[in-house]
C-alpha cells in the first residue's frame, strides 16, 4: 500500500495468541495451521506467564513473533495490568511480576533491555482509565479492539486511546483477536506497512507506529501532502475523521453512496496543533483505525 508517500508491504498480524501451553483451547501447532490457512503474515504466540520456542514448530510461511502476555499488579482490588510483550528471549527473567513485585513500567522497560516491545491489553475489560495509564512510557500501543473481549462486553478501548492522545502522548492502537478458542478466531488484526517481510522490519513498522488496526475494512493508501490528509480505502459507509476536539464525519450513510476515499486539509487547525486519525466502517458494521497524524 502506499503509506505516506512510500510503497510498503501490507502484512495481516495476529499480535496476541494464545494455545494449549497455556489457557488457550487449540495446540500450537493448530494455531499456526489456522492462521496461515486464512492468509496471515504474521503471528505472535503469547501465553501468559511464558516465552515459548516458535522455532519448534512449522510456521506454514508466516513470521512468528516469540512473544509472552504478561501480569503485573496494578493494585489491592484491581485487575492486574495485561501486557503483550513481543520478541521475548526465552530466557527473559520477568514473567511472574504479579509473584516478584516489579511494576508494569518495570516490566515494559525489561522488555526493552531484552530487545522486546509491549503493548497494553484490552484496558476497557480490565476497568482502566487514561487516568491509569498515562504515566506508563516506551509502551508501542494499546489494544484499540479485542475480539475475545467481545464475550464479556467490553472489547472496545477508543475512548481511552483519545483520552491519552488528547493529553499530548503518542500512542498507536493495534486490533487483536486474543484468540483462546475457535469462535474468537479472525475477528480483528493489525495490517503492518512494514519496508519488507522481515521480522526486523515487521519489529520497526511497530515500533514508529507505521501500521493500522481493523476488524475487516482496509486502508489502501494513507498520504500527508502539506496539509491535505488523504485516504483510499475498501467500500465504506462511514468515514469519521477523528480530532482531538472534534471530529468529522465525511461519508455519511442515507445522504451520500458508500466511499472508497475521503480528504481533509489540516490547515485552519495547525495552529492549535493535536492529531488525526481515521475511522472507516463498512455496510457489517466492522471498523478501521488509522494511527494518528500529528501537527
Amino acid at each position: 500500500m502506499n503509506y505516506y508517500g512510500e510503497q510498503r508491504a501490507a502484512l495481516r498480524a495476529n499480535l496476541h495468541t494464545h494455545c494449549t501451553l497455556s489457557d488457550g483451547r487449540l495446540a500450537p501447532e493448530e494455531v499456526i495451521e489456522a492462521y496461515a490457512s486464512e492468509g496471515y503474515d504474521v503471528l505472535a504466540m503469547t501465553d501468559h506467564h511464558q516465552v515459548n520456542d516458535v522455532t519448534q514448530w512449522d510456521n506454514h510461511g508466516m513470521i512468528i513473533i516469540q512473544g509472552a502476555e504478561l501480569h503485573p499488579i496494578l493494585a489491592p482490588e484491581r485487575c492486574k495490568w495485561h501486557l503483550v510483550a513481543l520478541n521475548l528471549p526465552l530466557d527473559f527473567k520477568c514473567l511472574r511480576p504479579f509473584e516478584t513485585g516489579e511494576s508494569a513500567q518495570e516490566v515494559i522497560d525489561a522488555v526493552a533491555a531484552a530487545g522486546g516491545i509491549t503493548s497494553v491489553a484490552h484496558p476497557h475489560w480490565c476497568a482502566f482509565t487514561s487516568a491509569d495509564i498515562k504515566d506508563l512510557k516506551n509502551y508501542y500501543s494499546l489494544e484499540v479492539y479485542n475480539t475475545e473481549c467481545e464475550y464479556y462486553g467490553r472489547p472496545y478501548s477508543e475512548q481511552t486511546w483519545d483520552e491519552l492522545l488528547a493529553a499530548g502522548q503518542k500512542v498507536s492502537a493495534v486490533a487483536v483477536d486474543d484468540m483462546h478458542r475457535k469462535c474468537s478466531l479472525f475477528g480483528a488484526w493489525t495490517v503492518i506497512c512494514a519496508k519488507e517481510r522481515t521480522l526486523p522490519a515487521v519489529l520497526e513498522a511497530l515500533k514508529k507506529g507505521e501500521f493500522y488496526a481493523t476488524q475487516g475494512p482496509e486502508f489502501h493508501s494513507l498520504t500527508l501532502e502539506g496539509t491535505k490528509l488523504r485516504a483510499e480505502f475498501s467500500e465504506a459507509v462511514r468515514c469519521s475523521l477523528v480530532l482531538k476536539q472534534s471530529g468529522k464525519c465525511l461519508i455519511i450513510p442515507g445522504q451520500d453512496a458508500p466511499g472508497t476515499s475521503a480528504e481533509y486539509d489540516l490547515e485552519p487547525l495547525r495552529a492549535a496543533g493535536g492529531y488525526a486519525r481515521w475511522s472507516i466502517s463498512d455496510a457489517q458494521g466492522r471498523t478501521a483505525w488509522s494511527n494518528p497524524v500529528y501537527f
